[in-house]
């Protein structure tokens, strides 16, 4: 693997919330039997922050591919 893509590949795979929206949505089936109000908590945290992390990460992984040399910037 080229050293450019070594280097940039971690802000390339920002934008992969959805695995952690997955992970939430256990979490919150597993925690809805006892304590439905923590797992309101946790769903809407993780979804904000998943909102957040797709801005943010569009932006970044386009940066990475360019520093890369994949794309022209």
């Amino acid at each position: 693997m080229p050293v450019t893509v070594q280097k940039y590949l971690g802000l390339t795979l920002l934008p992969h919330s959805g695995v952690s929206l997955v992970f939430t949505g256990i979490i919150c089936a597993t925690l809805a039997a006892t304590r439905p109000d923590l797992a309101a908590i946790v769903k809407g945290t993780i979804a904000a922050a998943a909102v957040i992390n797709e801005i943010i990460a569009v932006i970044v992984a386009k940066k990475g591919f360019e520093l890369a040399g994949e794309i022209a910037g």
